[in-house]
């Protein structure tokens, strides 16, 4: 899981979405629109690169956001993206969405956590282990899972700015450090 910074420009951006989209009651809604928007943006180089040329227009790329997501979009999220525009911040809009997702998880009682193990575990214990830190963290999680077999046994849990380790890798150096005093 790649930690992503997020700058406080696009934090208030995001912040004022979250605002706009819990009065709509569209908070999902918006959560999935701009996830479109940005896959779009992924997907097609011609649009990033016409969104970042500083040699086309304002009016220009607002009228091709325009012809590109009138349809797709809520009209908010179609006037954030003319206002990234507006004032030469589109390069933001990935931090933004981002930003918006930490606001729309927090707001959900969601957390994404980064589960390590040293071995690919089994569906039945990613459910286990998912089931227990549901329950010990009180919200529903999104589990991103990874291996690294340096950490030997156990499971190592990052989220938020926690890193919860039970790994045997930590409780040996712990140890080493403990008989070399």
């Amino acid at each position: 899981m790649a930690e992503k910074i997020i700058s406080t420009v696009s934090k208030i951006y995001a912040k004022s979405l979250i605002d706009l989209a819990t009065e709509s009651n569209s908070l999902d809604l918006f959560h999935e629109q701009l996830k479109n928007v940005l896959d779009s943006f992924e997907a097609s180089s011609d649009l990033q690169n016409v969104m970042n040329n500083p040699t086309i227009s304002v009016e220009n790329k607002i009228q091709i956001l325009e012809e590109v997501f009138a349809s797709r979009v809520d009209k908010k999220i179609l006037n954030l993206l003319k206002l990234l525009v507006e004032k030469n911040r589109f390069n933001e809009f990935e931090s933004v969405y981002h930003a918006y997702c930490e606001m729309y998880d927090k707001k959900s009682n969601k957390k994404t956590v980064e589960v390590v193990s040293a071995v690919k575990l089994s569906f039945e214990d990613k459910t286990n282990v998912l089931f227990k830190l549901e329950h010990k963290l009180n919200c529903e999680i999104t589990p991103s899972w990874s291996v690294d077999e340096n950490i030997i046994a156990g499971l190592l849990f990052k989220f938020d700015d926690y890193v919860i380790d039970t790994s045997v890798r930590t409780k040996i150096e712990s140890l080493s450090k403990s008989i070399s005093r």
